[in-house]
């Protein structure tokens, strides 16, 4: 368990460099134009100058169809991140392509290949759901394990969560501590269940506590917190 204590480059924001939020829920934005993930904080901070276009590259914004266009254009090109992302839009059956979950998985394979830790993670949580392909739990094993040791905190966390299921507590607790110090919320609450059954010590605790709120505090900035505000009151008002 020594590789993937750390997030990679890619987990963060390519405008404020900051590290993305772990709940990508609202909170982050998929660009296709230039194939980046931003942060909610630096896309409000664009829209508050009059910035209608892509904060990062200035391409305007595309539609549908046309955001499809470049996505598929950058799979051409061996881009790993297009590939999984087209599969994303296969897997859920958006930008008006027809769900086809074995498609989606021929591109998450492609982009793995390519050494893309989210299609390793996807890979993970469809062959583990077994929905529309057939379940393989070894082999969500493997993808998972993959994306934690290239730093997908989720998939740490889902190894954590394996472990635990089958009595390996030791296991998980490492798996969980690693999570948590990353910002993982569900991952501390794991912590801490274990400390309260005797399987944690005080200090794995302590450390988890400590790791978790500096992880949060690194994830925070005052755009994003202006971003969280206004959508809040955005949901509140409609």
């Amino acid at each position: 368990m020594k590789k993937g204590r750390t997030r990679s480059e890619a987990d963060h924001c390519s405008i404020c460099c900051l590290p993305l939020p772990l709940d990508a829920d609202g909170s982050t934005l998929f660009k296709a134009c230039c194939m980046n993930i931003l942060c909610n904080g630096c896309t409000l901070a664009a829209a508050n100058f009059g910035m209608e276009d892509c904060p990062f590259c200035r391409t305007p914004a595309p539609d549908e169809e046309r955001a499809l266009a470049m996505i598929r254009k950058r799979v051409v090109a061996g881009d790993p991140y297009a590939m999984f992302n087209l599969g994303n839009r296969y897997c859920f059956g958006r930008y008006g392509l027809e769900k086809d979950t074995t498609r989606a998985v021929e591109l998450y394979e492609r982009a793995a290949e390519l050494g893309l830790k989210d299609a390793h993670y996807n890979l993970g949580v469809t062959y583990m759901m077994g929905k529309d392909v057939r379940r393989d739990t070894a082999k969500a094993f493997r993808h998972y394990e993959t994306a934690a040791m290239s730093g997908y905190v989720s998939a740490r966390f889902n190894l954590g969560c394996i472990e635990r299921n089958v009595g390996n507590y030791e296991i998980a607790l490492q798996h969980f501590l690693i999570s948590a110090k990353l910002g993982h919320d569900d991952s501390l609450g794991d912590v801490k269940r274990l400390f309260i059954a005797g399987l944690a010590t005080k200090a794995d605790y302590a450390a988890a506590l400590r790791g978790h709120q500096s992880a949060i505090e690194e994830m925070s900035s005052p755009d994003r917190n202006l971003a969280i505000e206004f959508s809040q009151w955005y949901k509140n008002s409609v």
